[in-house]
């Protein structure tokens, strides 16, 4: 067997942050690699549904050869051909986060030489994974930048803790950016968008956005444009809120699930608050797009992005970035602002 790269997946965030990079990176650049101690650490140690979900699909992508590919499984080795473009559809089979197979997948399929078609079916808005509103929204625009081209849509949402989302995603080959992305300042606000929606809930999401508009104008009489709609059909009950800033040139976005142990007025007006944070200080991107911003950056002509926090998951997603030869670096202390850049020849 060829060599490949050796990762520890019990390193930095020790979840599937490692697992996802690697995917993407392994297609861009032919290079395989074998991860051992998956999720060591967690509860739930080894490769859960939602991690094969991505192996499975990147796999399909790239014609990979795949080993330890089961549920539980502690370790895994992937060795990728090239990226094929068609059109697939996968199956979660749980509320496992369909953003977080994207993630991996979409990257991979940018290196492609025509359109892809993709469904993915799952979890749309579930704990820990970004919402199909961030992953459309600020990650997808801003990815756009470095070269990343996808257009999609919800056709379904999926909510813990059925799922039974269901998402259209169409990958285009990807486009080698004239400058690198540069998210080192984040200019002038330019707008503030709102997302709410829910499924039987009837009036949560309006609630919720309505607690966000009142914080936001009584504090600092910011206005927003919202979409709200809780027309949706779905197999569990939820709803969800995001409050997006969009700047010359950075974005942020905070949102939140309802938890129907609190208000809605509460988790809207929590919401904004987060959002207003954000406002009061410098940073070009919040902490989740920095660590998202990583991948497509290197797969394009590099960046920089000053981000308000630095995350174990970008830490984590910049080792193996390292690991697969690419020039990258955080300048900050995990916990606080810092710089995150990628280098590309």
């Amino acid at each position: 067997m060829s060599a490949v790269i050796p990762l520890d997946g019990a390193s930095g965030e020790g979840g599937g942050q490692i697992l996802r990079a690697a995917l993407a990176l392994s297609v861009a650049s032919g290079q395989g690699f074998h991860v051992t101690g998956v999720r060591a650490g967690r509860t739930r140690p080894g490769l859960r549904p939602q991690h094969l979900a991505a192996v499975r699909a990147v796999a399909m992508a790239s014609g990979a050869t795949v080993t330890h590919a089961f549920e539980g499984s502690l370790q895994l080795r992937f060795e990728p051909g090239p990226a094929t473009a068609g059109d697939y559809a996968f199956e979660i089979g749980t509320a496992g986060s369909v953003t977080l197979v994207l993630q991996a997948l979409v990257p991979a399929l940018s290196r492609a030489t025509e359109r892809s078609r993709v469904r993915v079916a799952g979890g749309t808005h579930v704990p820990s994974a970004p919402p199909w509103e961030y992953f459309f929204g600020p990650f997808a625009q801003t990815a756009s930048l470095a070269g990343q081209r996808l257009d999609g849509r919800m056709v379904r949402p999926g909510l813990f803790p059925r799922g039974g989302g269901d998402v259209r995603v169409d990958v285009l080959p990807g486009v080698r950016p004239e400058e690198p992305l540069d998210l080192s300042r984040r200019g002038a606000l330019v707008s503030i968008h709102g997302h709410a929606g829910s499924v039987r809930l009837p009036g949560t999401a309006e609630r919720m956005r309505d607690a966000a508009t009142q914080e936001l104008w009584e504090r600092q009489r910011l206005e927003a444009s919202w979409h709200v709609d809780e027309r949706w059909r779905s197999d569990s009950p939820g709803a969800w809120v995001l409050v997006e800033a969009v700047f010359e040139r950075g974005r942020a976005a905070f949102g939140a699930l309802f938890d129907r142990r609190s208000r809605p007025e509460s988790v809207g007006a929590r919401v904004a608050r987060e959002l207003l944070h954000f406002l009061e200080r410098e940073e070009a991107v919040d902490p989740h797009l920095a660590d998202q911003l990583v991948v497509p950056m290197a797969l394009g002509r590099g960046g920089r992005a000053l981000t308000s926090e630095v995350t174990l998951h970008l830490q984590t997603v910049v080792d193996v970035a390292r690991a697969f030869g690419i020039e990258a670096r955080v300048d900050g202390r995990v916990g606080g602002p810092g710089l995150v850049e990628v280098v590309v020849p």
